[in-house]
């Protein structure tokens, strides 16, 4: 998976740093739960996400984040079609200078090698924008 997981995350990105957010929130299971910390978010729809997705573009525009890439650093075995994944976003800004990195480990589900991946739950254990996230309601659902 981690092969074939690089260009999806790729996708997702440029999707996230072109606005194209309800693109992104399509590729989520739902309800799908989002830890940050000790907190914890469900989002409900794809319209919950997408409005969450929202505000984390406005803090990285406000930084000047032009760019994020991700680097698998970790992937569990799949089974069944599911696999853990640890990711480090990279956060570059318009000239090209890294401004900071997001940990995060993702539940994904795959059921066919050919089919997009599909993200189950996101576990953030180093977020890039805290002021973004201490926002964000506890519960989010629709």
């Amino acid at each position: 998976m981690p092969q074939s997981i690089v260009p999806f995350l790729t996708m997702l990105s440029r999707s996230f740093c072109n606005d194209e957010l309800a693109q992104v929130a399509q590729h989520f299971t739902y309800p799908m739960p989002l830890y940050l910390k000790d907190d914890l978010l469900v989002f409900g729809s794809a319209e919950a996400l997408t409005e969450a997705l929202s505000a984390y573009r406005a803090g990285a525009r406000k930084a000047d984040i032009t760019r994020i890439d991700p680097r698998v650093v970790a992937s569990g075995l799949p089974r069944k079609g599911y696999a853990t994944l640890w990711v480090e976003w990279d956060h570059f800004d318009s000239t090209n200078a890294l401004i900071c990195t997001s940990q995060v480990r993702y539940a994904i589900f795959q059921d066919q090698p050919a089919a997009q991946p599909r993200i189950e739950m996101v576990d953030y254990t180093a977020v890039a924008f805290p002021e973004v996230s201490e926002a964000l309601p506890l519960v989010k659902s629709a």
